[in-house]
Formats: C-alpha cells, sequence, structure tokens
C-alpha cells in the first residue's frame, strides 16, 4: 500500500517487540466470517485444514490485515483432551459432555491427543499458510483455551465452579490446573513447531465477568505464568484473550509474563493502555457483533479511529474486535475497519499516529 514501508508480518512483529512499525497492524478474529467469505460451513472449516488455510488466504486477499489468526471455536483442547464435542453447520464447536464428572478422576487423564479432529485442523492449516505466505504476513496459531478455561471444561463448567467455592478440593482442582498447563504447552508448542508466528490463549471464564479478581489471581493467573515461563524458555512469547471488562485485573495480567492482551470493548481503554505502555502489546478492542457486525462502515471507521487515538501512541497496539466478529458481517463493515489502521494510524517516527 502506498506509504506503507513494512510487509504485515515486520509490522507486527515490531509492535510486539516494542518498536515502532510504520503503521497501526491489523488482526481479525474472524473464523466463521471466513467461512462464510469461502463459502463453507462452520462444520467444514473447523474440521478440514486444508479448506480453513485456503479460506484464510481468500480473506487475507480480500481484506488485506495483517494477522491471520487461526482458530476453530473453543473446544479443540476438550475434544483432545477427551471432551465430546458437537460440530453444527453454523455455530462454533460446542461442548457436548465433559469428560470427568468429579475431581476424583483426575488420574484418568492423558496427554491431549494431537491427532484429534480439530486440533489436526488448526496445525495442517497453520503449516499450509506459513509455507505459503508466512514470510509476508503473520501467522497466529491460536492454542485454544488457557489452564483454567480447559479444566473447566474438562470438569463441566458447573462443577468447577462449585470446587473454587470448596477450600476441601482446592488441591484437587489445582492439580487439574497443573494439568491443563501441561497440554496448552504441548498444543502451544506443536502450533510453533507448525510455523506460527504468535499463538494467544482463551481465558474468558476466568474474567471478571465471570470469576472474581480473587479467582483470577488465586487460580488462572499462576498457571497462565507457567505456561508463558515455559514457552518463553522454548524461544516463544504468549497472548492471553479475555473478553468482558478486564480492566480490573490487567495488573494481574502482567504478572503473567504473557507479552499480549487481547481485550474487550467493555474495557477501560485509557486504564489498560497506561497500565500496558512499554509492556505489553494491546490487541482490540472495538465491539465484534454490535459495531463491526451490525454498524454502518463509517460509524466502524470511526470507532476505529477512536481506539487509535487511544491506544495507538507510543506503538504496541493491534487494531481488531475484542472477540470473533460474527459469521454475517458484511464484507463493507471489514473493510472499513481494516481502512482506519491505513487511513489513521500512520506513524511519525517519535510514535504519534497521524
Amino acid at each position: 500500500m502506498k506509504g506503507e514501508t513494512m510487509t504485515s508480518l515486520e509490522r507486527v512483529r515490531a509492535t510486539l517487540a516494542g518498536r515502532i512499525p510504520d503503521r497501526v497492524p491489523v488482526c481479525l478474529l474472524s473464523f466463521p466470517n471466513t467461512a462464510s467469505h469461502a463459502g463453507l460451513s462452520v462444520a467444514e472449516f473447523c474440521l478440514d485444514g486444508e479448506k480453513m488455510a485456503r479460506a484464510h488466504a481468500g480473506y487475507w486477499q480480500e481484506f488485506g490485515h495483517d494477522m491471520i489468526q487461526l482458530e476453530n471455536g473453543i473446544a479443540a483442547l476438550a475434544e483432545a483432551a477427551g471432551c465430546e464435542v458437537a460440530y453444527p453447520d453454523d455455530e462454533a464447536p460446542w461442548i457436548v459432555r465433559p469428560v470427568l464428572s468429579s475431581l476424583e478422576g483426575i488420574d484418568r487423564l492423558r496427554d491431549i491427543d494431537l491427532r484429534a479432529p480439530a486440533i489436526r485442523a488448526l496445525l495442517h492449516a497453520t503449516e499450509l499458510l506459513s509455507r505459503e505466505i508466512g514470510h509476508i504476513v503473520c501467522i497466529r496459531g491460536d492454542a485454544d483455551q488457557g489452564p483454567f478455561s480447559l479444566a473447566s471444561q474438562i470438569l463441566g463448567y458447573e462443577e468447577f465452579l462449585l470446587a473454587l467455592m470448596d477450600p476441601a478440593r482446592h488441591a484437587d482442582l489445582r492439580r487439574l490446573l497443573q494439568y491443563s498447563a501441561d497440554q496448552v504447552v504441548r498444543f502451544a508448542t506443536a502450533q510453533y513447531a507448525a510455523g506460527a508466528h504468535v499463538t494467544v490463549i482463551g481465558e474468558s471464564i476466568a474474567g471478571p465477568d465471570v470469576c472474581s479478581p480473587r479467582i483470577y489471581r488465586e487460580f488462572a493467573a499462576p498457571y497462565e505464568k507457567a505456561v508463558a515461563d515455559r514457552l518463553r524458555a522454548l524461544g516463544f512469547d504468549l497472548g492471553i484473550h479475555i473478553c468482558g471488562n478486564a480492566t480490573s485485573i490487567i495488573g494481574d495480567m502482567l504478572g503473567t509474563g504473557a507479552n499480549c492482551f487481547e481485550l474487550d470493548y467493555k474495557v477501560d481503554r485509557a486504564a489498560v493502555r497506561e497500565a500496558t505502555r512499554g509492556r505489553a502489546t494491546l490487541i482490540g478492542t472495538l465491539d465484534p457483533a454490535n459495531l463491526v457486525a451490525r454498524g454502518t462502515p463509517e460509524e466502524i471507521e470511526t470507532a476505529a479511529t477512536e481506539d487509535i487515538r487511544l491506544l495507538a501512541p507510543g506503538g504496541r497496539f493491534i487494531l481488531g474486535a475484542g472477540c470473533t466478529i460474527p459469521r454475517d458481517t458484511p464484507a463493507a463493515n471489514v473493510h472499513a475497519l481494516v481502512r482506519a489502521a491505513r487511513e489513521h494510524g500512520r506513524y511519525t517516527p517519535g510514535g504519534e499516529c497521524r
């Protein structure tokens, strides 16, 4: 594009490293919309790595975003750990049955199967895209869920949340969380081996919209930190995604050592920017459903430009929606999001946007 001096990959790498890129990069959390754009059902997309890769390549050619985010919902790790998962045609996969009915069954758990359908598809798509266009665009091969979220799926959400409230079960709960952290590292490492440049884990159930900050500090952050430490020792970085209003735990999230945080439109932008300035990269924070999917292109460009004004100065900001944009999001709206970064997110050498 005119006036751009970096490839998408160079732009994202500069941003994650705390350097000033030529402009604000864009990441699109778009797997249902990507499937629709390619004429695929969500189930086809989620379970076929080759179709997934082709769909993302076509989506990238259409919109020109800087980070291609590979995911297929929130059930890939859970399925690989033994949960029963359903794959509807037009909705994200969902967990039909957890592995465990109680914490007493922890010893039955085994390492995740990297050949399980959803994980196999993700790794294959990462490998294909990395080989074909990974030299110019950032391939974000997500490692699905974080330790807290995966543990809640393995045990079942209700049973897990009840166990959090029962000190007599905390020792076993921590064993489950440690198991889950080990599996997250296993999948994240496989994503990097397949060619991913970046990986992110989802921990939305650990956020303040579901659990208290105390619960996050005691039962989520230590295991996220363990994952981040182990990946860093291998030369890899970790990002964390939390939906909802994560403002009250942003300091705790920083303590995990993750290098980027994908945050929702509900956060206090000024507060999280001040807390993370010079320490971590922010990804987001547009409203995916009410704005990106349902707004006008003009409304989206205005909101994206405001996010750039608040969050981009000094670098370490990647523009995007705070969560997955819906399947029926109009192409004109996606173009408006990307256009905002190109037209309003160009950096001066001093790190200001113009």
